[in-house]
C-alpha cells in the first residue's frame, strides 16, 4: 500500500514500566473549565508517554490547550515541578521547553505561506541569534538538522510548507518543537490525516523522544494508537476522567470503549 515494506513493528513492542517514576516533569492539578473540564489531575514523568482518549467532545482537546497555556482555566494549575514554574500562558510554555502539536496543523500549527525553514525555526530564534542578529546561515543550518533528524521529504527549505504532503507537514510541526529542544511535548491527534507509513515513522519518533527522557502527552481519538504507544492511559467522558490504565499486553479496545460512552 505504501510502496515499501515495514521492517519494524507498527506500535511499541515493549511492555516494560520503563520511565523515571521519581522525576515528575508536568503536574496538572484540578483543572476546571466551565462544563468542559471538571477537576482533571495527573502527573507526567521523565520518559513517559501519557495517552489521553475519549470521544471527540469529552474535553480532551481543550485540556491539551489548557496544559500549554492557550486557554486559561477557571481554576486549577499546570506546573513544572523541576523548574518550580506555573504555566499561565503559551509564552511561558515556550520559554520553559514545552511544545504543542495542535489537532489542526494547517490552521493552528503552521504558517502555510511561509517557508519550510521559517516554520521550523519560528520557535527557536533565541537559539540561533548572535547578539541581536539572526543570520540566514544559522537558520538554514538548524532547519537542515531537523529535516535530516525527522527524515522530512522536501524539495527545498525555501519552498512554502503548503507544498508538502500531510505527513511531511506534520513532521515540520514536530520539527518546530524539536528545534527548540522541548522537554515536554503535548501532541493532539499526532497522526490525524496521514498515511500509515508516516504514522509508523512518527511512532518511532515518539519512542526516540521517550528514550531521550522527554515527557509526552498524547491526546488521540484512535484507540489502537493510545493502547499501542502509551505507558499510561487516561480515558475521559463529559469532562471527567473515568479510568486510568497501565500499559499491558492484555489491554484491548473493548476494555476501554465502555469507559468512553
Amino acid at each position: 500500500m505504501i510502496g515499501r515494506e515495514f521492517t519494524e513493528g507498527y506500535y511499541r513492542s515493549d511492555y516494560d514500566d520503563n520511565y523515571n517514576h521519581d522525576k515528575v516533569m508536568l503536574e496538572v492539578k484540578d483543572i476546571k473549565l466551565g462544563n468542559l473540564l471538571k477537576g482533571i489531575s495527573f502527573n507526567v514523568h521523565e520518559g513517559e508517554i501519557l495517552g489521553i482518549g475519549g470521544l471527540t467532545d469529552c474535553g480532551m482537546h481543550d485540556l491539551a490547550k489548557v496544559i500549554y497555556g492557550l486557554i486559561k482555566p477557571d481554576s486549577g494549575e499546570v506546573r513544572l515541578p523541576q523548574k518550580d514554574v506555573l504555566i499561565t500562558n503559551s509564552t511561558k510554555a515556550v520559554n520553559n521547553s514545552m511544545g504543542y502539536i495542535p489537532k489542526d496543523r494547517e490552521l493552528e500549527g503552521l504558517m502555510l505561506a511561509a517557508s519550510i525553514k521559517d516554520n521550523i525555526c519560528m520557535m527557536s530564534m533565541d537559539k540561533v541569534k548572535n547578539g541581536f542578529l539572526i543570520t540566514p546561515g544559522s537558520t538554514k543550518k538548524l532547519a537542515n538538522e531537523e529535516v535530516e533528524a525527522l527524515s522530512i521529504k522536501i524539495g527545498g527549505l525555501e519552498l512554502p510548507v503548503s507544498s508538502l504532503s500531510g505527513g511531511n507537514k506534520q513532521k515540520v510541526a514536530i520539527a518546530k518543537c524539536m528545534a527548540n529542544d522541548v522537554e515536554i511535548l503535548i501532541m493532539d491527534c499526532p497522526t490525524r490525516g496521514i498515511d500509515v507509513g508516516v504514522k509508523a515513522a512518527i511512532y518511532r519518533l515518539l519512542e526516540k523522544f521517550k528514550a531521550e527522557g522527554r515527557a509526552i502527552v498524547m491526546v488521540s481519538e484512535e484507540l489502537p494508537e493510545l493502547i499501542g504507544m502509551s505507558d499510561n492511559l487516561i480515558i475521559m467522558r463529559n469532562g471527567k476522567v473515568t479510568v486510568r490504565l497501565k500499559r499491558s499486553a492484555d489491554l484491548t479496545e473493548q476494555d476501554v470503549i465502555s469507559e468512553m460512552i
